[in-house]
């Protein structure tokens, strides 16, 4: 058994790499923790999102404040409010951030370990 005491655990500036900024990142399961999956807090301010990427495998977004949108390279779009859950599967071009007109915060649960980034969403 493991236990992650998120308070402790700081909010760092998302890589400018990949986010359209201002977005801040907690990493409560990473590369570095020997865990086949991955865990983020996703604070977004307005405006700010991810550029566009793919997951080697299934990701699930968990939305904990404001609201947040999750959009495919068809346009197809999800919004996700507090208590909501979206499902991506493996491979899907995404991007996901605040959406239009407020700010947003989700949990980032990326069952697969990779993530590949791409160009900037608009």
């Amino acid at each position: 058994m493991k236990r992650i005491d998120g308070a402790r655990v700081p909010h760092n500036s998302a890589d400018p790499n990949n986010f359209v900024l201002p977005a801040t990142m907690q990493r409560l399961l990473g590369r570095d923790d020997g865990e086949s999956i991955r865990l983020y807090r996703v604070t977004f301010e307005e405006g700010a999102r991810t550029h566009w990427h793919t997951h080697n495998d299934s990701q699930l977004l968990f939305g904990l404040s404001g609201r947040c949108v999750v959009v495919d390279r068809d346009g197809n779009e999800e919004v996700l409010d507090p208590g909501d859950v979206v499902v991506i599967e493996a491979g899907l071009e995404h991007w996901h951030g605040a959406a239009s007109g407020g700010t947003g915060a989700h949990l980032a649960i990326n069952v697969g370990t990779d993530t590949t980034w791409l160009e900037p969403s608009v």
